[in-house]
């Protein structure tokens, strides 16, 4: 075979046709979500608890309710009251009716009219209408009198199921034995295949829905996220002002701790960035686990928000449904449950016995248990 023959000076094209330039590639291999489960990484190294069953069970209480309504209209003369709920009075009970009249319970009552002694106190009897609001305030007793009935209320079970996630990755023998740019392709895939797992974990924490199917040979369950037990304190806003955060704050914040943890969708990050400035504090230290966190703090509230990379759509500029998302969270009420031994598994050589290559998998058997549902929040819809 004749030689080529290049003429002239020599340059990079003809060790490109030569497959003899060496290029320069950075040794690791830079990932494109490293951090993307911030919820699945603080209650595992924070809140994770090891359970005996795939099915986790516990019990609620609430203290004896305060509010009631009244179910008919109210005369001033009258010496009785319709109530919606009767179960929550009892004789002695002292009751503020439409935040004005204080009146008395004379009876504990078994139907919804509740005997009454009108003005106990300096206001006098006023008429009221149907739906105003009861307040029980406190209750009164007479010198020497016998005990007052008793109330309490019912627990509440709850409970979730631990969910298999199974996340496998591998690489034949011979490219194993392969030398090759930005590291290893096994050991890159394990690192991929770990925040894929994390990623995995995180959905099912946040929006999983809870079932035990077992029509199959062996049962199959999946865990219920957070979003499903948040009920009570759920606002849809578009338009998101800092007075409507701070009132949507006012009602999370009735029950449970004074320092609590916002997820956040990029969109309201940025949002809340552009509220009051004095207000915000970047925190990165030990105690955030590598997580970038921001303080926000008023009346003595502290909010420590995170921006979630997930809670985005495949269009960036797709503001609709979790790109709206904002999540606060009791941190101290939510806790990991995994099976022993099954939090987070690397299992490793699971190919068949006779294939040429080798296959890991990480798998884990956990499930979210969140308590009293109450002391966390959900705002949704936001745009602007």
């Amino acid at each position: 075979m004749a030689a080529t023959v290049v003429q002239g000076v020599r340059n990079t094209s003809q060790a490109d046709t030569e497959t003899r330039r060496k290029r320069d590639v950075t040794a690791s291999l830079q990932k494109l979500e490293p951090n993307a489960a911030p919820l699945i990484t603080l209650l595992s190294r924070l809140r994770a608890r090891a359970a005996t069953d795939p099915k986790i069970e516990w019990f609620e209480d609430e203290l004896l309710p305060r509010f009631d309504l009244l179910d008919a209209a109210l005369t001033a003369g009258a010496t009785t009251m319709t109530v919606v709920n009767y179960k929550y009075f009892r004789a002695g009970d002292l009751v503020r009716v439409n935040k004005k009249e204080i009146v008395r319970v004379s009876v504990t009552p078994t139907t919804t009219t509740v005997t009454i002694v009108r003005a106990t106190g300096e206001t006098a009897a006023q008429s009221a209408s149907s739906g105003q609001q009861l307040h029980i305030l406190s209750n009164t007793n007479q010198e020497g009198a016998t005990r007052r009935a008793l109330l309490s209320t019912q627990k509440t079970a709850v409970f979730n199921y631990c969910q298999i996630v199974r996340t496998p990755f591998g690489v034949t023998n011979t490219e194993d034995a392969t030398e090759t740019y930005a590291g290893k392709d096994m050991d890159e895939e394990r690192a991929n295949a770990m925040i894929e797992h994390k990623k995995d974990l995180e959905y099912a924490f946040l929006f999983g829905e809870r079932k035990e199917d077992t029509t199959g040979t062996h049962p199959l369950r999946t865990t219920r996220g957070i979003t499903k037990f948040i009920s009570t304190n759920v606002k849809n806003v578009a338009q998101l002002t800092e007075p409507e955060f701070e009132d949507w704050l006012r009602v999370c914040f009735r029950y449970g701790s004074r320092e609590k943890l916002i997820l956040c969708s990029p969109k309201l990050i940025q949002i809340i960035n552009s509220f009051g400035r004095e207000k915000l504090e970047t925190r990165t230290d030990e105690k955030t686990y590598g997580i970038t966190m921001t303080k926000y703090q008023n009346a003595g509230r502290t909010v420590m928000l995170v921006e979630h990379q997930l809670f985005t759509n495949d269009s960036l500029n797709d503001l609709t449904g979790i790109a709206g998302y904002g999540l606060l969270l009791d941190i101290a009420d939510l806790e990991m449950r995994y099976l022993k031994g099954r939090q987070v598994k690397l299992n490793e050589n699971i190919q068949a016995n006779d294939e040429d290559s080798r296959i890991d998998e990480y798998i884990s058997e956990c499930g979210l248990e969140a308590h009293l549902e109450k002391k966390h929040g959900l705002l949704t819809g936001v745009v602007s």
